[in-house]
């Protein structure tokens, strides 16, 4: 974003010392090779604009802890093709890199929401949320409302479909970097949410679904070269499964936390129901 920060986390961390941020993340020195930030102290101008501690710490703690707690993607009606298709995924190769699903074992966030399929619901998409604690309260004594803290329990994330390494799928997907030089390996794309996200390919070169698996060779040309084999049938039901792995739109959403209501006048333009998390932790009674 071109926007120094000052990080004091990094900058203790990268010295060889142990810490652990506002979200709960174990920044190990003595364990791992951390670099100094650009801007290790509040008096650093790395990029020579006069301008120092551009924005505050806070401000990016605030921003991991939003992307640490958003929602992640849901799933679509799950038909005997789709089941079909999961499996046919798993038996050409594909989940050897696309692993569905991933153990966590210290889970930071405060909250968990599966988003699944709901034929009744009369809202816009046929989704419902639901929505569950995953902390504790510890009272400071303050006066003030009770502190929040990660429950910091397992979790195994479900439908992800990555191993978050390295490959190499052939020079369909390398690339040509400014300096001349080739990048030919590349994290495995995350498959959740993938029925909403075209183009595809880490770069968007490929149109849909289908041209993206035939751009594979490298290491996942066996895999290609199955999904090619398989029946048009077959081929379809490979393409549907991933078409239920969607994205999903939070405030149009209906959810335990707030189910919406059919007979509110307006609807579904009002009373449609939303997920906001804040139900979970905020008390109306509470001081501000």
């Amino acid at each position: 974003m071109g926007l120094e920060a000052p990080d004091p986390d990094l900058l203790a961390a990268s010295s060889g010392g142990v810490v652990v941020t506002p979200s709960g993340m174990v920044l190990d020195g003595t364990k791992d090779d951390i670099q100094a930030p650009p801007a290790a102290s509040e008096t650093d101008d790395p990029d020579g604009d006069g301008v120092v501690n551009e924005i505050p710490t806070s401000i990016v703690d605030y921003m991991e802890f939003y992307l640490l707690n958003y929602f992640k993607p849901a799933l679509y009606e799950q038909t005997s093709d789709v089941t079909k298709g999961k499996k046919l995924l798993q038996d050409i190769g594909c989940t050897q890199c696309h692993i569905p699903d991933l153990l966590i074992n210290h889970d930071r966030r405060v909250a968990d929401v599966d988003t699944t399929f709901a034929a009744s619901d009369p809202g816009f998409n046929r989704f419902f949320a639901t929505a569950a604690e995953r902390f504790h309260e510890q009272n400071d004594r303050s006066g003030l409302p009770t502190l929040k803290r990660p429950n910091g329990e397992s979790l195994l994330v479900r439908n992800i479909f990555t191993d978050f390494k390295r490959h190499d799928l052939g020079p369909n997907f390398h690339e040509v970097n400014f300096n001349g030089s080739v990048t030919k390996e590349f994290i495995t794309e995350q498959l959740w949410g993938v029925g909403s996200t075209a183009p595809y390919g880490h770069d968007g070169r490929s149109i849909n679904l289908t041209e993206v698996i035939l751009r594979h060779s490298g290491e996942a040309q066996a895999s290609r070269d199955a999904f090619v084999s398989l029946s048009e049938v077959n081929k379809g039901r490979v393409l549907t499964f991933l078409n239920s792995l969607v994205l999903f739109p939070p405030d149009d959403t209906s959810s335990n936390l707030n189910p919406g209501n059919p007979l509110t006048p307006g609807f579904p333009q009002f009373g449609h129901g939303s997920i906001k998390l804040g139900a979970l932790f905020n008390d109306p009674t509470d001081p501000e």
